[in-house]
């Protein structure tokens, strides 16, 4: 919806660094949410690890006997155990497909930031990426054509193009890396 207002021109043009930070917020919550269920599936498989581990180290003849109270509790600590991960797995399930539809609204909403720059004349896109944070700045320039790009960074204040510059850089070697692996 925030990027959507930007696109539709109903953020004014002062308002749009603050819309950006709290698009960016929203989708770093997104992904501690999912931290958040992948460390409860964890948990919930180390329970039932434990469970299935002093289990099989009672003795054999606690084992075989039916009726023991302990063979029933750990029938129904199973029983929970394994409702407790489906329901976490069907969480997890609509966490993903939440961050991907999330994913694709940020990435259209990206590709239409960076056309708006692009219409821009190189002088007016420069001074309005220099009053973004750098943060916001790289992402941006990272959309827009290289020799797009170029031009803005060209009108920009020597020190800020310096530093948005290599921030650049350093995101394609983080990004590099990660795809070599």
């Amino acid at each position: 919806m925030l990027l959507q207002d930007i696109i539709e021109g109903k953020v004014a043009s002062s308002q749009r660094p603050e819309v950006v930070h709290r698009l960016l917020f929203t989708v770093y919550g997104q992904r501690i949410k999912l931290f958040f269920v992948v460390c409860c599936l964890f948990s919930v498989f180390c329970l039932l690890f434990s469970a299935i581990y002093s289990y099989a180290q009672q003795p054999a003849t606690q084992q075989k006997s039916p009726a023991s109270l302990e063979e029933e509790r750990l029938t129904i600590l199973k029983a929970d155990i394994k409702k407790e991960i489906e329901r976490l797995e069907k969480i997890k399930k609509e966490i993903e497909e939440a961050q991907k539809a999330l994913d694709i609204k940020i990435q259209e909403g990206l590709l239409k930031v960076a056309k708006m720059y692009e219409a821009m004349p190189s002088e007016e896109a420069a001074r309005k990426l220099e009053k973004l944070d750098e943060d916001a700045a790289v992402i941006i320039l990272n959309s827009l054509k290289p020799k797009t790009a170029g031009k803005i960074l060209a009108q920009m204040d020597n020190d800020k193009a310096a530093s948005l510059s290599k921030k650049i850089l350093i995101k394609g070697k983080v990004l590099q890396e990660k795809t070599s692996q």
